[in-house]
């Protein structure tokens, strides 16, 4: 149907990222083979948990649940000031107001943390020398409410993870020293080294894309390679491992490789079964065509993405030329599996009257027509106890191995491409795009008129034991 962009919906779908992409070029660099990761030799208190393989994990990763999912947010610190105490339980008042909106309390925070920044300077456990919020008021504050942090890790500088890793290089020495005081604090925590490795965006992936034109030109790699990136996130890994044993390393590729030729674009990038607690996967709805104000999510589209790339051509429909990530990853290697990014908007879409956009927003999040068109929301959270319709596939039936799910409830502006046509795309630069839950079409407004209407959408798809509010120990 002419409102349903359905037939290029399922095959691509573009990511977004927490900021602005960064079109940043770096140099390719050889480093030596990674030493094997060693047991911890620092005296701290026993940890609350214990390591991977022993009691009570044992045959499961780090922090695994045995059934059941935990819940989580990526929220927006923005506007936090203070230091220490003060600024630590003004970022859990944010955690403690989104509990409160939402209904539910949660069991993973995430945040984004430079590292290093782009001058190479590095934040330190309880420091950033750009003034944002330090890891340990962050911790400190998701522990406060019951929560583990999930620390997001932007290597800006990514080859210092490379170039001349050993002891008393910079970077060497700054991992190992969050490292440490990670182990020291002694709390469950999540790592999240460098994500979204294979995409377009960040000065750690393969390639940027200079002309925005969604291809890999000839001019346009980095030389920052996936055997790059491996060694990187291998070096970065080996320290946790050492000095913190109550850390979980999580690896976060996008849902799908944009531009290029027709490739694997998971497994180049993966570092290894013994640096991978976690595998993660990021994936957004945001309408990467042009949908009309009619338009109608197709129910299947958060599973038709968690099971297939951006390589697909629909002009072979019973070929799959993509790598289905949660086979691949999740059951094949048998590890849990967290989508540490995942929201829905349209609220970019200035060139309509406010109140058409707003609705398509609210409609693309949390609509629902018949049972096979339905919003985001259900198609993420919807479990087999959510008898208010009949869901394509409940993601308790259909991916058990989804072991943790983090909504992105920010609303930030940033660079958005959609395809207008086909082959045609239209770049809307720099524009206010919410993925709240309640979030407005307009910046500055707290909430849409239909917040209500998602925010309790949620707590009913959430009114279950499924969904679990405390790390498992």
């Amino acid at each position: 149907m002419e409102d349903r962009p359905v037939d290029i919906m399922r095959e691509r779908i573009l990511p977004t990222t927490f900021a602005a992409a960064l079109f940043l070029s770096v140099a390719v660099f050889e480093v030596g083979p990674l030493a094997a990761p060693k047991n911890t030799t620092q005296k701290s208190a026993a940890p609350r948990v214990a390591a991977k393989g022993s009691t009570p994990f044992a045959g499961r990763a780090r922090y695994e649940p045995m059934r059941g999912a935990y819940l989580g947010a990526a929220l927006d610190y923005s506007k936090i000031e203070g230091e220490g105490e003060a600024r630590m339980g003004a970022i859990a008042d944010v955690m403690g107001a989104w509990e409160k909106e939402s209904g539910r309390e949660n069991a993973l925070y995430m945040q984004f943390n430079p590292f290093p920044h782009a001058d190479g300077s590095f934040p330190s456990w309880d420091k950033d020398p750009k003034g944002w919020a330090s890891i340990a008021d962050f911790c400190n504050a998701s522990d406060a409410l019951g929560a583990a942090p999930v620390l997001t890790l932007e290597p800006l500088q990514p080859r210092v993870f490379v170039d001349g890793w050993k002891e008393g290089q910079n970077a060497f020495e700054a991992t190992r020293a969050l490292a440490m005081k990670m182990g020291a604090w002694n709390k469950p925590a999540f790592v999240r080294f460098a994500h979204e490795m294979n995409g377009s965006w960040y000065p750690w992936a393969e390639w940027e894309d200079k002309n925005r034109n969604q291809k890999r030109d000839p001019d346009e790699d980095t030389g920052f390679t996936a055997s790059d990136y491996r060694k990187a996130f291998r070096n970065a890994a080996s320290l946790f491992r050492k000095y913190a044993p109550n850390v979980a390393l999580v690896w976060c590729p996008n849902s799908g490789l944009l531009g290029g030729e027709k490739r694997d674009v998971f497994g180049p990038f993966y570092p290894g079964d013994d640096v991978v607690d976690w595998v993660g996967l990021d994936i957004y709805e945001r309408g990467w065509t042009m949908p009309k104000p009619g338009a109608k999510l197709w129910g299947g589209q958060f599973a038709y993405n968690l099971t297939r790339d951006m390589n697909d051509d629909l002009k072979t429909p019973n070929k799959n030329e993509s790598i289905n990530f949660y086979e691949t990853y999740a059951v094949g290697k048998n590890k849990p599996l967290m989508l540490c990014e995942t929201g829905a908007t349209l609220s970019f879409r200035d060139d309509l009257e406010n109140v058409e956009r707003a609705w398509l927003n609210h409609q693309w999040k949390a609509g629902y027509w018949n049972d096979a068109e339905y919003g985001w929301m259900q198609a993420v959270y919807g479990t087999s106890a959510f008898k208010e319709q009949h869901l394509l596939q409940p993601i308790d039936r259909a991916f058990p191995k989804i072991k943790a799910l983090v909504w992105f409830q920010v609303g930030k502006r940033e660079y958005i491409p959609v395809e207008k046509s086909p082959g045609k795309i239209i770049w809307y630069e720099d524009k206010w795009a919410d993925y709240r839950m309640g979030g407005a079409v307009e910046e500055g407004a707290a909430k849409s008129e239909y917040a209500d209407l998602e925010l309790d959408l949620f707590r009913r798809l959430t009114n279950t034991p499924y969904y679990l509010s405390k790390i498992a120990k």
